[in-house]
């Protein structure tokens, strides 16, 4: 857990130096500098792998275009929940409450392919990488033996576990205006871990496409 929170503060402290650094060379620039700063927000559709099913993404990024040369640094948070999912490894325990948050962190880089200025319109192709943490929440079922007269008696139990790994990414973006769309590929290292004796894995591989707006 220490180990997470100390990747979490220095994926932060890197966003926030490149956030700085970047405003300090616009704060310089005159109005033809080289560098843009955006912010953008989005959601969309992610379907990840081995149990985590199809759900909302949410993301938030800070963006500084070097316009000169044709690419951009990106910071990005991006955040998935879920309750539906089913990523227990056989025997699969009795469950009758679970939550999934994953929140990928990662950097990314894009280079803009083609630009089309009378519709005002943008095409990157790019890549990335980071970390994922993932917190894990579940309450079980259990059946004890209450005795002849008694019968089975039923009590429930919970546990939290939390953890991470490191992923790459692909993506392209279309930007219309302030508009755009987003398909993104991660390729991430999975995650086995272990709670109240059943085993599970946590897998973000998986497609995703949002929709956002920039500004």
């Amino acid at each position: 857990m220490l180990r997470n929170f100390i990747i979490l503060g220095a994926v932060c402290l890197i966003f926030y130096s490149l956030n700085t650094f970047a405003a300090e060379k616009s704060a310089k620039a005159d109005t033809s500098s080289n560098i843009s700063q955006y912010y953008s927000g989005k959601f969309g559709f992610y379907n990840p792998s081995d149990g985590l099913n199809n759900g909302l993404l949410l993301g938030v990024d800070g963006i500084t275009e070097f316009n000169r040369y044709n690419f951009f640094l990106s910071g990005d948070i991006d955040l998935y929940l879920k309750k539906s999912i089913d990523i227990f490894q056989e025997p699969k325990p009795d469950i009758s409450d679970q939550q999934m948050i994953l929140l990928p962190l990662h950097i990314n880089f894009g280079y803009m392919l083609a630009q089309v200025k009378d519709a005002d319109t943008k095409f990157y192709a790019g890549a990335g990488a980071g970390y994922y943490l993932y917190f894990y929440s579940v309450t079980y079922n259990n059946q004890n033996s209450g005795g002849i007269l008694l019968g089975p008696n039923l009590t429930s139990s919970s546990d939290q576990k939390n953890g991470g790994n490191f992923f790459f990414s692909i993506f392209a973006r279309v930007l219309i205006g302030k508009i755009f769309v987003e398909p993104r590929y991660y390729f991430a290292t999975k995650k086995q871990d272990n709670t109240g004796g059943n085993n599970f894995i946590v897998n973000p591989t998986g497609f995703a496409i949002t929709l956002g707006f920039q500004y």
